[in-house]
C-alpha cells in the first residue's frame, strides 16, 4: 500500500512540475477568429517561447457597399455625355489579406505585448467598380477613351471602370495589445490587437486598356489631374491627402482556442 501510495505521489508530482516547467516552445498550438478593420479571418497561433508566440492567418472583408452615382460630365469618344445614377460598387482588402505577426511580451506571464510583423496580398487596399457596361456598346469595352477632367482611362473588357487605393503586396505593421492566444491551462483565450500598417503612402490609381490588347496600364489619380477647365481642383485637394498619409490603423479583436 505505501509503495503505491508512493508511487501516485511521486507520479503526480512529475506531472505537477512538468507543467510548472512547459517550455513553451513550439509545444502548442491555437486556432482562432479574428474581426477587425481587416475584415473577419482566421488564425493560428504558437509559442516560441514564453516571451514571444507567432500567429499567422488570413482575412477578407466580406461587406461590399453599393451604390448608383453622379458622375457628371465625362468626354467619350469626343463627345460629351452625361452620366448620371450608374451603378458603383466599393470594397476593402480585395483579394483578402494574409499576416504573419510575432508578439513579443515584457514578461513570461504578462497579458500586455508589442507585435511586429507584416500584412501580404493583392495590394488594393480599396477597390471600387463603376458599372458602364449598359452606357456603352460591347464593341466600346476596353477599346473607348474616356476623359473626366485631365485623367484618360477606358473601361475592362466586361465594361467596368476600376479604380483602387494601391499599397505594397507586402506591408510592415507594428503595434501592441492584450492577451495571448496561447496560455498554459486555459483553452479559450481572448485578445486585442492595436497598430498601424506603415504603407509610406498609397497611389490612387484608374486603368486604361485602349490598345493594350486586354492588360492594363495604370493610370495615376492625383488632384492636379482632377482640376477642371476654370482651374479648380475638384477634389479639393483630398485625394493627393489621402494618398501621403504613410499608415493606416489597425483594430482587431481575437479568440482562440488552444488545441494542444
Amino acid at each position: 500500500m505505501k509503495k503505491t501510495l508512493t508511487l501516485i505521489l511521486a507520479i503526480s508530482l512529475s506531472c505537477f512540475a512538468s507543467r510548472a516547467q512547459d517550455s513553451q516552445m513550439a509545444n502548442h498550438l491555437a486556432l482562432g477568429v479574428t474581426l477587425g478593420l481587416d475584415g473577419i479571418g482566421l488564425e493560428a497561433a504558437l509559442p516560441i517561447t514564453p516571451y514571444v508566440q507567432a500567429r499567422a492567418g488570413y482575412s477578407i472583408f466580406p461587406y461590399t457597399h453599393k451604390q448608383d452615382v453622379n458622375l457628371g460630365s465625362v468626354e467619350m469618344g469626343g463627345q460629351t455625355k452625361q452620366l448620371d445614377k450608374v451603378p458603383f460598387s466599393a470594397t476593402m482588402w480585395k483579394g483578402g489579406a494574409g499576416k504573419l505577426l510575432f508578439d513579443i511580451f515584457p514578461g513570461k506571464k504578462t497579458p500586455f505585448h508589442f507585435t511586429v510583423g507584416a500584412y501580404f496580398g493583392s495590394g488594393k487596399f480599396l477597390h471600387t467598380q463603376t458599372d458602364l457596361s449598359k452606357v456603352l456598346n460591347p464593341a466600346d469595352y476596353a477599346t473607348l477613351a474616356i476623359s473626366y477632367n485631365q485623367v484618360k482611362v477606358s473601361t475592362d473588357p466586361k465594361g467596368f471602370v476600376d479604380l483602387d487605393a494601391k499599397i505594397g503586396s507586402v506591408v510592415p505593421y507594428v503595434g501592441i495589445g492584450f492577451g495571448r492566444a496561447i496560455k498554459p491551462g486555459s483553452r479559450v483565450r481572448v485578445s486585442f490587437d492595436m497598430g498601424a500598417l506603415i504603407t509610406g503612402g498609397m497611389k490612387i490609381q484608374t486603368y486604361n486598356y485602349v490598345n493594350l490588347e486586354g492588360k492594363a496600364q495604370p493610370v495615376v489619380v492625383t488632384s492636379q489631374a482632377l482640376t477642371d477647365q476654370n482651374g479648380h481642383q475638384v477634389d479639393n485637394g483630398w485625394v493627393d491627402k489621402i494618398a501621403a498619409f504613410p499608415v493606416l490603423p489597425m483594430l482587431k479583436l481575437n479568440v482562440f482556442v488552444r488545441l494542444f
